[in-house]
């Protein structure tokens, strides 16, 4: 046992310590006007991504013209000319039916757009007859979000976190993160955009909050609606591997909305009015003028001008060329009369979403601290002073009205990713919807159905959050209903219908056991997106167990220790406690509320410890009485799960067939390929412009007019003239390989006079080059050949090898030199780069294999004489003087450590071997000695291994 947990600490370790490789991650605001990105990337922190453009957002517009596909700025100018063939403001139209309010609203404000139905929603026609679906069009947008991150990351990216209002259902979620399938996006989350404004805000200011909440109103007003978000921060302390940490969390407390409420309603009745100006300048029949969609394109795109100038200017005169039949409009505007366009918005409907977040979170205004106004239109300065009079405080503008909900959605996809470490802040969001779940049971006589309901996610549930409801009194197969608690815009209140098969089985199975029902497992994720995670039948009953020590120690560690690496690799989620709903409540409500549901849950857990008690004193006596082999027996409770099979069928959308999913894909696939082929002829295209300019200015240059017949020059002068002809004139329809074609039978006629410039252009360095190595071989030659016949290494071979080389070279230069100087600049030169080059190449390689001889090679050893010894006088004297002892032991050492010597003395030539064993090796010689072993033998190329280090002298 011992082994076994050791080997999966020894695991759980190696998991922990291997590195993950940081991918970078992105943010889409996608916003009803505009869309703006930001990436999170190693050593780069949030940043806003730039377009194209080089512009920090861009407008959400998709516009198809003559087989061309344009997004942006480029879109809205195909807008103002060809309205039908552009798309805007399409984002509401996800997850719709022709006949919701959302699309005959959006035809109201649009009329030259065609829409259809489709299975799974809206379809809208281009004026070239191209189909496309909603959801397909913010796939297209999300794509190019995606393109400018990589551009801007530098790599590819694939997870993202996306923002969508907090207004969105269920079926509008879905449909979006299907738009993002489509677009090769992997989400990590759906985040409401004013929950993403919040995030941002508390992430930058950590440190101001504490144990006491506070409370911040955030006002956002975009394009086409408006929110009121009341959020609380404070810091809880959350357990985190068993360690306590304190987080600041952020809750989301109440919302109030206008989906219909925005920027954009402001700018169609400016419009308006600017076509009533028109009318009454030209005398032309007002019905004339809205009746022409090109017209009013172009007044609704001034409107959209006019609308931003008047918030910081209180008049200015809008200008329209050509608004219809060469009439151009110019009429001064004011802002009052701005104001009194837009009097009912600003006086009834501005503060409706506020009146609606206090009621839906039970706050009052004395205890919000502070007011935040977002989004770009409450610029607008009228929209100000009726928020400050309601308010009645001064409003704040700490955060960036147009990125911070980019900003926060790009931390939040920081922390959701496997690549980064960031500082924990925990988001509870608010579900807006409340959902209950319908069904039916039969009655205790037997003789009818009763029609139950209960309340699974209340208005302002936080979420994420995990709730259970369980059926105590189904044993068979039956089925429910989940529903929106309450009218939802644009929707019928069914969300989808669970079927139960195998109910009678799984209960046939167990029929000793005690029954706890039928348990159906639901959760509300980080996206809002509430899913059926199983259904199961759970049964309990009494088991007879053995409490031996050592079984219970193992068993405790492994339990714990699987814990551990439980959380360890556990998701982030921050999950609520499980709410358990029962269907035994016999008042009859449909729709019962939280607090009643919470109510029957209390009672309930109070029937089943009422129950439980007699089992408690029934443990307790077989443990005191039940005593078998020295171990205890006790009675204990175990749970019994029986997997019951569902079926769901949607109802508030349908989900999208995966034949279906197949031909928007192919389609999208199709588009892109055609604009990468448009991009790849652009680029062929402008390189062959270029090459034709460049080349005509170089013809009028001396160096390439000399360097050239005149027959020469006026056939490429032809040829250019040709080419750019057909560029400005025929090129339009012409493919990328045409245009490839063309551009290199230029280069082909031009290589010849281009050769012949670089060749006199880049010959005098050249020259230079050879005479320097000339000069350096030869000072190495004189070097090496004034060394005493003693102190040479080099062969007479090698050495008039090295002469025979310089002389031959010095004398190809000079003749190759004197030869050139006669041809003429158009000609074919003789002396080329390449000769130059190889000619230099066949010295360096001679000098450098000499070099590296001389290198390794050591210094020859001169041969050393032994001297004759003679003993004095002294020594004789000293000699008589010693003991016998001691004459004995001279005699031994003498004998060990004298050469014998004769009476002439003669020079003794050591062994190499033995010299290295006597005489102490220098630092010097060691390197050499070491060198010489490193270095390989000369190869028959003349270069050794030494080279790759000594490329120079």
């Amino acid at each position: 046992m011992f082994k076994l947990l050791s080997l999966l600490l020894l695991i759980v370790c190696q998991l922990t310590t291997n590195s993950v490789s940081a991918v970078a991650v992105m943010s889409v605001d996608l916003g009803s006007e505009w869309m703006k990105v930001a990436i999170v990337s190693p050593g780069v922190p949030m940043e806003i991504v730039l377009n194209t453009d080089s512009q920090r957002k861009t407008p959400v517009v998709v516009s198809f013209r003559d087989g061309e596909r344009l997004f942006g700025d480029s879109a809205q100018t195909v807008a103002t000319r060809f309205p039908d063939k552009a798309f805007a403001y399409f984002g509401d139209l996800v997850a719709k039916h022709r006949n919701s309010s959302s699309v005959q609203l959006f035809l109201k404000r649009f009329p030259y757009h065609k829409i259809d139905d489709t299975n799974n929603g809206v379809s809208l026609t281009t004026g070239d007859d191209l189909v496309f679906t909603p959801e397909e069009l913010v796939s297209m947008v999300l794509t190019k979000a995606k393109k400018y991150a990589e551009e801007t990351s530098k790599q590819p990216i694939n997870d993202a976190v996306i923002t969508v209002p907090p207004y969105f259902t269920q079926a509008e979620r879905r449909a979006i993160l299907v738009a993002a399938d489509l677009a090769k996006l992997k989400v990590l989350q759906l985040v409401n955009s004013n929950t993403a404004f919040a995030l941002n805000y508390g992430v930058f200011r950590r440190k101001d909050f504490n144990t006491t909440v506070t409370n911040i109103l955030f006002y956002d007003m975009g394009a086409a609606s408006t929110t009121a978000t009341i959020v609380s921060y404070q810091l809880i302390k959350t357990k985190d591997r068993g360690f306590t940490e304190t987080n600041p969390q952020l809750t989301v407390k109440g919302v109030g909305y206008d989906r219909q409420l925005g920027g954009l309603e402001m700018q169609l009745r400016l419009r308006d009015h600017l076509a009533k100006l028109f009318a009454e300048q030209s005398k032309k029949p007002l019905t004339d003028i809205t009746g022409n969609h090109r017209a009013m394109a172009k007044l609704f795109k001034e409107a959209g001008r006019l609308k931003k100038v008047l918030s910081a200017n209180t008049e200015h005169k809008a200008q329209v060329e050509n608004v219809m039949n060469d009439i151009d409009l110019k009429a001064m505007v004011t802002r009052e009369e701005f104001e009194q366009l837009c009097d009912d918005l600003f006086n009834e409907r501005l503060t409706k979403p506020i009146d609606e977040a206090f009621k839906t979170s039970g706050y009052t205004l004395a205890e919000i601290d502070t007011v935040i106004i977002i989004g770009g239109n409450t610029r607008i300065p009228k929209i100000q002073t009726v928020l400050q009079k309601y308010f009645n405080r001064e409003l704040s503008k700490s955060i960036n009205a147009d990125e911070g909900a980019a900003l926060g959605a790009a931390y939040q996809a920081a922390y959701l990713s496997k690549g980064f470490k960031v500082k924990t802040f925990i988001v509870k969001d608010a579900n807006l919807y409340p959902i209950q779940v319908d069904f039916e049971r039969e009655t205790e006589d037997g003789g009818s159905r009763k029609s139950l309901s209960r309340t699974l996610f209340a208005r302002n549930n936080a979420y994420p959050q995990k709730k259970v409801l369980t059926f105590n009194k189904h044993t068979k197969d039956f089925g429910f209903s989940v529903n929106y608690g309450s009218k939802v815009e644009d929707y019928s209140t069914a969300l989808f219908n669970v079927s139960l098969k195998g109910v009678s089985e799984a209960i046939g199975k167990h029929p000793a056991e005690d029954s706890k029902g039928i348990k159906a497992h639901f959760r509300m994720d980080e996206s809002g997106l509430l899913n059926l995670e199983s259904v199961e039948a759970v049964f309990e009953s009494k088991v007879e167990s053995e409490a031996e020590e050592v079984g219970n120690i193992v068993g405790d560690a492994i339990s714990k220790f699987g814990e551990s690496i439980s959380k360890l690799f556990g998701s982030k989620d921050d999950e609520a406690d499980v709410e358990k709903v029962n269907d035994t409540d016999t008042s009859g409500a449909t729709n019962a509320t939280a607090n009643t549901t919470d109510n029957a849950n209390q009672q309930q857990e109070a029937n089943a410890t009422s129950e439980a008690a007699p089992n408690k004193t029934e443990s307790a006596n077989a443990t005191t009485n039940g005593t078998q082999s020295g171990a205890q027996k006790e009675l204990k409770l175990k749970t019994i799960k029986e997997p019951i099979d569902t079926s769901l069928v949607l109802l508030d959308l349908p989900e999208t067939d995966a034949e279906v999913l197949q031909q928007s894909r192919d389609k999208i696939k199709e588009l892109d390929d055609k604009e990468a082929d448009k991009l790849k002829r652009d680029k062929v295209k402008n390189t062959l412009e270029s090459f034709i300019l460049e080349t005509r200015d170089k013809l009028d240059q001396e160096e390439y007019s000399s360097a050239s017949t005149d027959t020469e020059k006026d056939t490429i002068q032809s040829k250019l003239s040709a080419e750019s002809e057909w560029l400005e004139y025929e090129s339009d329809g012409a493919e990328t390989k045409v245009i490839t074609d063309k551009l290199a039978d230029l280069r082909s006629l031009t290589r010849a006079l281009f050769d012949r410039v670089k060749e006199h252009r880049e010959r005098p360095e050249a020259l230079a080059a050879i005479n320097n190595m000339l000069n350096i071989s030869q000072m190495f030659y004189t070097g090496a050949t004034n060394v005493s016949d003693d102190d040479q290494i080099f062969t007479e071979v090698e050495l008039n090898t090295l002469k025979k080389l310089i002389d031959e070279t010095k004398t190809w230069v000079d003749t190759s030199v004197h030869e050139q100087s006669k041809l003429a600049k158009h000609e074919t030169p003789k002396l080329t780069l390449k000769s130059i080059a190889e000619k230099i190449a066949a010295l360096d390689r001679e000098v450098k294999y000499m070099l590296n001889k001389a290198r390794i090679t050591p210094p020859k050893r001169k041969p050393t004489e032994k001297p004759e010894t003679t003993a004095s006088d002294d020594d004789n004297s000293d000699d008589k003087n010693k003991t016998k002892s001691d004459e004995k032991s001279d005699d031994k050492e003498e004998s060990e450590t004298k050469p014998e010597t004769s009476d002439k003395p003669e020079t003794v030539e050591p062994s190499k071997d033995k010299l290295k064993d006597e005489l102490p090796e220098t630092k010097a010689e060691r390197k050499l000695r070491d060198d010489k072993e490193d270095i390989k033998p000369h190869s028959s190329s003349g270069q050794t291994s030494a080279d790759a280090e000594h490329s120079e002298l």
